[in-house]
């Protein structure tokens, strides 16, 4: 897995590559918690390249976004494959994370 970090307005954008399973969703766990230690609580996760989430992952994520909202932040998702959201649908993930299809679905940016 491979992760680039970009500004997007206040927001840090996380770019996903590869697959969030196993070893590397702890490392994923990891990157968002330095984030976090750093003063980012405005995360948006792009997993415009990740092909494939297992139930680990998953996990690790709705743990990430509770962390990170009892911080005062918020974790947001975007540009999910179509079996990935279909994946979030059927478990009721979609109703937890603000999920966008594009950068410009999120709207007005807040400045820097």
């Amino acid at each position: 897995m491979e992760i680039k970090t970009r500004r997007l307005g206040a927001s840090l954008v996380l770019d996903v590559a590869g697959q969030i399973k196993g070893g590397d969703a702890g490392d994923l766990r990891m990157f968002l918690r330095q984030c976090q230690d750093q003063g980012e609580l405005d995360l948006i996760l792009n997993l415009q390249d990740v092909g494939f989430i297992d139930s680990s992952g998953v996990g690790m994520l709705i743990h990430c976004l509770q962390e990170i909202r009892g911080r005062g932040g918020d974790l947001r998702l975007m540009k999910l494959s179509e079996d990935i959201h279909d994946l979030f649908e059927m478990v009721a993930i979609d109703r937890l994370f603000l999920i966008y299809q594009s950068e410009e679905e999120i709207g007005p940016l807040k400045k820097a």
